[in-house]
């Protein structure tokens, strides 16, 4: 798979989804997710080659992922009747939940699918709403939709600057695309990324942190901020946040390699802390018997807890 190109892959998949070899296109379409995890259209892909085999819990899985990247309008080839991903995402998600016999979960989510489509079609919001306030709304929405799709296209023109290595430049379209949508996830997670590339690394661990705040189950939010604070040598944060990404799904060997040396130089960390601590007791009390005053100690007692140990306790 690795000698073909994207779009080679693509029409490989398609050709064995018309032979009906659905579990090879599946192997193609999950190569593809884990090669461009920002893509949303490979997943949509795999999810709906797995209903077509009758495996709802994996299709499940892959229809709510679906649900976390950012609502971007589709065309109506791809998935006709539909006019955006999420509203195709509950549509597929509905079908799982239906045939694992959870119909009412399942109603619950084509109402979420028609409320998408109301709010995203003119045509069907004057059927619900009547009033002068129909062709604002409409307006609203359709000018929402062109902003969104201006971002999403910026955030692609980052990630082709970032791929030559043209970091300040790459960083300087995330922004553009920011401000038209600063909701967007993905060009938070990107622009921390090409941020602490350039070392601004106070700048990186604010896009990180804001990316999990606008999705706090995205694994590579918290993989962003533990990176960034590993190399802000702040491993026992750090530590914290590659576990949040491991918790939340992330899974490769990069993750696990950087939780296993972010423990080991917190661990190296504590152990120099404790022999300095060791150190400055012999020290504090060799002052006390012979040289200095109590209210001397005790300030600088409260000097050294203060710079090299508050950590430990």
């Amino acid at each position: 798979m690795e000698r073909l190109s994207g779009p080679e892959l693509v029409q490989k998949a398609s050709q064995l989804i018309e032979n009906n070899e659905l579990d090879e296109a599946v192997k193609i379409f999950g190569y593809l997710v884990d090669k461009v995890p920002d893509a949303p259209l490979p997943l949509l892909s795999r999810c709906t080659c797995l209903i077509q085999l009758e495996k709802y819990e994996d299709a499940k899985k892959d229809a709510e992922n679906l649900l976390h990247f950012p609502n971007m309008p589709i065309s109506e080839e791809l998935a006709p009747g539909n006019s955006t991903l999420h509203s195709v995402a509950y549509v597929r998600l509905a079908k799982c939940y239906k045939e694992l016999g959870q119909i009412e979960e399942a109603e619950k989510l084509l109402k979420k699918r028609l409320e998408i489509e109301k709010t995203t079609k003119p045509r069907a919001i004057k059927e619900i709403i009547n009033g002068d306030d129909e062709t604002e709304v409409g307006t609203n929405d359709e000018q929402s939709i062109k902003t969104n799709k201006a971002s999403e296209k910026l955030r692609l023109q980052g990630n082709e600057l970032y791929k030559l290595k043209k970091y300040k430049e790459s960083s300087d379209i995330y922004s553009e695309a920011l401000e038209l949508d600063p909701n967007n996830f993905f060009v938070h997670s990107n622009q921390a990324l090409v941020l602490s590339k350039l070392n601004e690394l106070d700048d990186a661990l604010v896009h990180a942190e804001t990316c999990i705040r606008l999705n706090s189950k995205w694994p590579k939010g918290y993989y962003r901020k533990g990176c960034i604070l590993f190399e802000q040598k702040k491993y026992s944060e750090a530590f914290s946040a590659l576990q949040l990404a491991k918790h939340y799904g992330a899974e490769d060997a990069d993750l696990s390699r950087k939780i296993d040396l972010a423990r080991k130089k917190l661990r190296n960390s504590t152990n120099l802390k404790l022999i300095m601590l060791s150190v400055a007791v012999t020290i504090i009390s060799v002052l006390t018997l012979y040289f200095v005053e109590f209210e001397q100690i005790k300030n600088l007692i409260y000097w050294l807890f203060n710079n090299y140990f508050g950590d430990l306790w």
